[in-house]
């Protein structure tokens, strides 16, 4: 019989013991090197397709500016991300040109940022790349939008002094010349422009765009629960005030139909800190109290020139009497009692349109009865902070 010249699989150390020959293990372990330089084969970095690799990470291209012109010798790392572009696309940064100056930079040894993001660096290239076209008018869409905040956040970190002034110019002009464009603008979208502003101190960007957002609360065109959250994260307390009131009245709005007899549920948004909660139920203790104090009390109503002070009395007498009548109307019940804004915007309507207070209160003191309410509206919208201010 022959003799099998086959190296054993298995060894027999003991009764007890078997294990595999070392033959063995050595083929597993060469077939797994192979695998492996297989792989590293597959990426290497002289492959046009394959991504770089600086020896510890493999780099993937960026797909719009990773450059095949000749000329592109700048290579730029954010994250993983590899870049190639044009060194005198970036010597416009102080931050940059020194540290270009340095040495050569390549797919190995590529120049590596910090502190920017792969969006925010595609932005800035964006515009470093773009045609006079490109930038006119801008912005054009909501998607311009959203790069050129990328921008104004990238060029403050690497330094771009003339680009960042011009973008931060760019956003303020948009939110102050263009309220269609801002109409349009989603909750996402205004805060991160806060937060953007915020970031660059730019106290004239973050009024404008806490004053368009104030104005889209009280258009309910937008939701409330986002501007709380953002109004609170950075003290804007305009923009507080309106959007906890605003959001009350949506609760209330949503809560299922009640009997008269039943208890009120209100459901609010869980992203809704407890604090925020205490707050919103202390605001609309204190507006329903307001108005308590408001229906029953009728804006002062102040003799003017040409009103005689025994004319006067009918005057105020007739004031008074339709003040109550409309308080009590069905169209000021049909109010929420904490929508105090929107009952004395309808009070001061109807208080304009009663004939009665136009045939019995001399024109003057009408006049002069209606704007001191308007000024009272406008009063209680300047205040409506201190009502959402929580347990003291």
């Amino acid at each position: 019989m022959p003799v099998s010249t086959e190296t054993p699989r298995f060894i027999i150390v003991d009764p007890e013991t078997i294990r595999i020959s070392r033959d063995e293990e050595d083929g597993s372990r060469a077939k797994k090197r192979k695998r492996a330089n297989e792989d590293d084969a597959a990426f290497s970095p002289f492959s046009r397709k394959g991504p770089e690799t600086d020896g510890t990470q493999i780099l993937i291209h960026d797909p719009t500016y990773y450059s095949e012109d000749p000329d592109a010798d700048c290579y730029v790392r954010v994250e993983k991300i590899l870049f190639k572009v044009h060194r005198h696309c970036l010597l416009m940064s102080s931050y940059l040109r020194s540290r270009l100056s340095d040495k050569p930079t390549s797919g190995r040894e590529p120049l590596e940022l910090f502190g920017i993001s792969v969006a925010e660096f595609r932005a800035l290239l964006w515009a470093r790349y773009a045609s006079d076209a490109d930038v006119k008018d801008l912005p054009k869409t909501q998607d311009d939008m959203t790069r050129l905040l990328l921008l104004a956040t990238a060029t403050q970190t690497c330094d771009f002094h003339e680009l960042h002034s011009w973008t931060m110019k760019t956003i303020y002009t948009a939110f102050t010349t263009r309220p269609t464009f801002t109409d349009a603008c989603t909750s996402a979208t205004l805060t991160r422009t806060v937060e953007v502003a915020s970031r660059c101190k730019a106290t004239d960007l973050l009024d404008a765009a806490a004053a368009r957002w104030s104005d889209r609360l009280r258009r309910k065109t937008i939701p409330a629960v986002p501007a709380i959250l953002i109004a609170d994260t950075y003290n804007l307390r305009g923009l507080r005030g309106i959007a906890y009131y605003t959001y009350i009245q949506e609760i209330l709005d949503a809560s299922p139909p009640q009997s008269t007899m039943s208890a009120i549920h209100l459901q609010a948004d869980p992203k809704l800190s407890n604090t925020q909660l205490i707050k919103l139920l202390s605001g609309y203790l204190s507006l329903v109290s307001l108005w308590e104090r408001r229906r029953r009390t009728p804006t002062s109503l102040e003799c003017s020139e040409g009103c005689s002070t025994e004319k006067h009395r009918t005057c105020a007498r007739v004031w008074e009497a339709r003040w109550s009548a409309v308080a009590s109307s069905r169209t000021v019940i049909e109010f929420g009692s904490s929508d105090v804004l929107g009952i004395l915007l309808c009070m001061c309507e109807r208080l304009d349109a009663d004939p009665e207070v136009a045939r019995s209160v001399a024109p003057a003191c009408r006049e002069a009865g209606l704007e001191a309410l308007r000024q009272e509206i406008c009063d209680i919208r300047g205040a409506l902070p201190e009502h959402f201010v929580g347990c003291m």
